[in-house]
């Protein structure tokens, strides 16, 4: 695809690079979902541009840690945004929320911080206009999750989608 169609897709929000969904996703999440009325941003991981200069270890940890203002508990949040669901080999509907040895990854963030992990999973066809958005704990998660433990993670659905 040659310039042009890239500016298209980056405008309309069809853009197929990952680092660009990504992005997206992680800005509704830090804006809408974890606002800052009610949770203060403690950290945030730097974005793929930034760490393809030189990577910064902390990358490796989730996409942001905030605090929650009312309570002052810290947590982690990795942002993962997926278009829907596929079929596994038994022909099962489940969304891959990410690769085993991220989900590893995150649970040894989560046991040496000493705080609580979750990933916030955005579906739908947009990025910047998720279908529905689930926080799921990383305790007790696997890679890839039913629909059933999606209905029971979702804690935002777009207002505007019937």
């Amino acid at each position: 695809m040659g310039f042009f169609g890239e500016l298209i897709e980056d405008v309309t929000g069809k853009a197929k690079r990952p680092e660009i969904k990504g992005g997206r996703f992680e800005s509704f999440v830090s804006e809408e979902i974890f606002n800052d009325k009610l949770f203060d941003l403690v950290e945030m991981t730097r974005d793929f541009n930034s760490n393809s200069d030189r990577f910064e270890e902390r990358s490796m940890n989730p996409d942001f840690r905030f605090r929650d203002k009312r309570t002052g508990e810290e947590f982690w949040i990795e942002a993962k945004y997926r278009n829907g669901l596929f079929k596994n080999d038994k022909g099962q509907f489940v969304c891959e929320i990410c690769k085993p040895w991220q989900l590893d990854r995150y649970k040894e963030v989560e046991k040496t911080s000493g705080k609580k992990v979750y990933i916030c999973l955005g579906l739908g066809e947009d990025p910047r206009f998720p279908e529905t958005v689930h926080l799921i704990p990383v305790y007790g998660a696997y890679p890839q999750l039913f629909q059933s433990k999606l209905k029971e993670t979702m804690i935002w659905r777009n207002p505007e989608i019937k």
